[in-house]
């Protein structure tokens, strides 16, 4: 039986791969044929698809009554996109290449990190601050939606359709290879669902076999389960050189997170928040997000260096909860 497991644990890591690389070469290629920035496509498909697992893990563990779980990934998994993925992409090649429009949407990251632990100040998100966030995201998408819009630039599929016979087959053949696109980035989304899962629960069964306590697999494996979709595509686009897609996913996951995770959620179950989490997790959380934010408006770049500074200051916090 742990040899099966072991197997699987190995399937799905294979299957993470495969997801990330059909995500983020879908994902890229329909940012080039929509003449929109790719940090774009990052913000929104993207992290919202790698965002998924959270959502699922999180809403069933609310409906089943374990709030606390709900909570921990949310904040946990905010926690691990900025100190882990992002700390170890940087490691592996430096990332360098995106450019000055990310920042509203730090502003965005940052304002909507202060404003969710200020709900969290009175041990509870309500019904109300569950809508308020969630409104949120439906503001921020609308936003960034119409602003990408406007900023498009016009090339050669803005030919009119009536001018020749050959631009009219232009225009469909683009339209198959947008389907083509956005469908291996629907299947990419899918495989890294799919792989996460298989992962996760051969990695707890391989725990458990090995004599590992529930308390130890709970804070780690399942925190960091929900975020190997995340790692899975940062890696890859650190790899092809993607760096707007890696950015943009690690900023649009972690306000999905609070906004379409934590608010939908607490709109239907009120999440109440511990004492520690509050004055423990939520500050960690927050100087995470405030040092991606000053790398990124100052430095506009992640060197090696930080990328290991960022990496240890998250294994410091992994250590600290695992032995608090």
């Amino acid at each position: 039986m742990l040899t099966i497991h072991i197997l699987l644990f190995l399937l799905g890591l294979f299957l993470l791969y495969l997801g990330a690389e059909l995500l983020v070469r879908g994902a890229s290629r329909l940012a080039l044929i929509l003449r929109i920035s790719p940090i774009v496509v990052g913000l929104t498909v993207v992290a919202f698809g790698t965002s998924s697992p959270e959502f699922l893990v999180s809403f069933v563990a609310a409906y089943n009554g374990n709030i606390d779980v709900a909570v921990g990934n949310i904040v946990g998994s905010n926690i691990a996109n900025i100190g882990l993925i992002i700390g170890l992409s940087a490691l592996i090649k430096p990332i360098v290449g995106f450019k000055d429009d990310i920042k509203s949407e730090l502003y965005w990251l940052l304002g909507v990190s202060f404003v969710f632990w200020f709900f969290a100040f009175n041990n509870i998100i309500s019904h109300v601050e569950g809508i308020l966030l969630f409104a949120g995201i439906i503001i921020f998408t609308a936003i960034l939606v119409k602003e990408s819009i406007k900023d498009r630039k016009p090339n050669d599929l803005d030919v009119p359709p009536i001018s020749t016979g050959f631009a009219i087959i232009d225009r469909q053949s683009e339209k198959i290879r947008m389907l083509i696109f956005a469908l291996w980035a629907l299947l990419g989304i899918g495989i890294l669902g799919y792989g996460s899962d298989m992962t996760i629960d051969s990695a707890v069964f391989i725990a458990a076999e090995l004599g590992i306590s529930q308390v130890v697999i709970g804070l780690t494996m399942v925190a960091f389960g929900t975020s190997l979709p995340e790692l899975a595509t940062a890696i890859i686009s650190i790899i092809k050189n993607e760096n707007q897609i890696l950015i943009g996913n690690i900023i649009g996951s972690n306000l999905f997170n609070m906004l379409a995770v934590a608010g939908p959620i607490a709109a239907i179950f009120p999440i109440p928040f511990s004492e520690h989490v509050i004055w423990f997790d939520f500050p960690v959380m927050i100087f995470f997000t405030v040092v991606l934010f000053l790398i990124l408006l100052i430095k506009q770049a992640i060197p090696r260096i930080l990328g290991l500074v960022i990496l240890g200051l998250y294994i410091f916090y992994i250590v600290r909860v695992v032995v608090q």
